[in-house]
């Protein structure tokens, strides 16, 4: 390797590791502005009356896995997502508020990195270690700045606990697998698979549609371990084992009957599989968007390296395509069959999370197709390879600055989660929001005040959630808030009959 080549590789290093930094830290400093909202009053209002009255930590707890038990018998049986939803850090303070986001962002980006080097790292598909940092950094990057949802993602604690944490713990769970697959140590394989069987625990009372993807791409490891007869096939077993038991358990929440009651919509089994086939596939082509195109292109002369290098013969490209089409599919089918069509934002988030991964993961087998049927190694020039790059990452440019989601009026970089975040801190409207959100809830934690009247926000950033208390709001949040600050009545200013 020459001087010029290893410093255009520092330099690359540098500018994707700025380019994470850049997309998570404005994202972990609006958190310190944030507030809870909507679900985190009402799953965590009897926690809270427990914490004011005692100041105790281990009846808080008791108290949390009462209300789960509570709400397993009459809402759903998602008991992960459920029992920490009861402790989120607004119980304890509003200003604790933040933790959560942290907690969220914190862990998706450790276990999203944590799987992404382990698969793609020397270990698994064999990217050399600077390769492994530019694509961990750019991938994550996209997936912060272009995740569907950030409010419910970061921001609402019920909303991200119950989604887009199980998703890093499935990230953590799958990097664990790999790991034991190749562990030659009987002690470190007795660790990792004690790790495996208390994720399975959790996974298989997260998220519905986490928790069915969990169990097709584990069944599908199990066969492939007990074929090629590897060690750690039982520990895998074992690991389906729980997992499923736990999903099944899950799955037969008296509360699950409840929510479908009440929400009123019956779909049939069959009729939900071939919904999510439909939509699944529909929905990965609004995914496959210009930044992703960009960043592949990026990554495929490093994937060209590792693949000539790598003992896999890549003869089955199709078939493989099949099966990850089938597993991304697979989410869709428990928010169809329940009623609730695809799912909110925070369902959504989770959908792109996986795609996003099973790209990649496509995107280096059908590299590794291709670099086998020709007959001689590529040999591309270094300026034409810098040029490439350059070009790429013009495009790449160009893809975000043009971004525009879904509702928003215009195209433009201030719709990218990070930027977006920024601009809200720096023109002060997240401060006013603070201000705002510190007043109305000085108002409901007085006791003195039975009944209050709160006014409307007059800012909010776009990454935060929206204000609920607003006139004709969608959803009524006053009973939730009545019971969380226990009041007898509250009025929303401007809405018709407050006084």
């Amino acid at each position: 390797m020459t001087k010029q080549s290893a410093a255009l590789r520092w330099i690359a290093v540098a500018l994707c590791v700025l380019a994470l930094m850049i997309s998570a830290l404005p994202l972990y400093a609006i958190s310190l502005y944030n507030h809870p909202y909507y679900d985190d009053y009402g799953f965590s209002a009897d926690v809270r009356h427990v914490w004011l009255e005692t100041g105790s930590v281990g009846a808080v707890l008791d108290q949390a896995l009462e209300s789960a038990r509570q709400t397993r018998q009459n809402w759903q049986g998602t008991y992960t997502g459920t029992l920490l939803s009861n402790v989120q850090p607004g119980v304890f303070s509003e200003e604790l508020y933040f933790v959560g986001s942290f907690v969220l962002l914190t862990a998706f980006l450790l276990c999203g990195w944590f799987f992404l080097q382990t698969v793609f790292g020397q270990k698994g598909l064999g990217l050399e270690t600077w390769h492994t940092v530019v694509l961990c950094c750019l991938t994550l990057s996209l997936l912060l700045q272009l995740m569907p949802d950030s409010g419910e993602a970061w921001y609402w604690f019920n909303g991200g606990i119950g989604n887009v944490f199980i998703y890093s713990l499935m990230m953590l769970f799958a990097t664990l697998a790999m790991r034991l697959w190749k562990c030659e140590s009987r002690v470190k394989a007795g660790l990792l698979t004690a790790a495996l069987l208390v994720l399975s625990v959790l996974l298989g009372g997260g998220s519905y549609g986490g928790g069915l993807f969990s169990l097709c791409t584990l069944s599908l490891t199990v066969i492939w371990a007990f074929r090629a007869r590897r060690r750690c096939r039982f520990s895998l077993l074992a690991a389906l084992l729980v997992l499923l038991g736990c999903f099944i358990y899950s799955m037969s929440a008296p509360g699950n009957g409840v929510r479908a009651a009440l929400i009123g919509v019956k779909v049939s089994p069959v009729k939900a599989v071939l919904q999510s086939f439909y939509y699944g596939v529909a929905q990965m082509g609004t995914y496959l968007t210009l930044p992703l195109a960009a960043i592949t292109a990026l990554l495929i002369p490093l994937f060209y390296q590792a693949a000539k290098k790598s003992s896999w013969r890549f003869e089955h490209p199709w078939l493989l395509l099949a099966v990850l089409v089938c597993l991304y599919c697979t989410q869709l089918t428990p928010p169809l069959f329940s009623g609730v069509h695809i799912g909110g934002g925070r369902i959504v988030n989770t959908y792109f999370i996986s795609f996003v991964m099973l790209w990649l993961l496509y995107a280096f087998y059908l590299t590794g197709f291709v670099a086998r049927r020709m007959p001689e190694p590529v040999k591309v020039p270094l300026k034409l390879q810098q040029g490439f790059a350059f070009v790429m990452a013009c495009v790449l440019a160009v893809g975000l600055c043009g971004t525009k989601p879904q509702g928003e009026p215009l195209y433009g970089p201030q719709n990218l989660a990070g930027f977006s975040a920024a601009l809200s801190i720096v023109t002060g409207e997240a401060a006013q929001y603070d201000r705002e959100m510190e007043a109305r809830e000085a108002l409901l934690n007085d006791p003195s005040l039975p009944e209050v009247t709160l006014a409307p926000l007059s800012a909010v950033p776009d990454v935060l959630m929206d204000d609920l208390l607003i006139p004709g709001a969608a959803y009524d949040v006053k009973p939730s808030l009545c019971l969380y600050y226990q009041k007898d009545l509250i009025h929303i200013e401007g809405e018709e009959g407050t006084r």
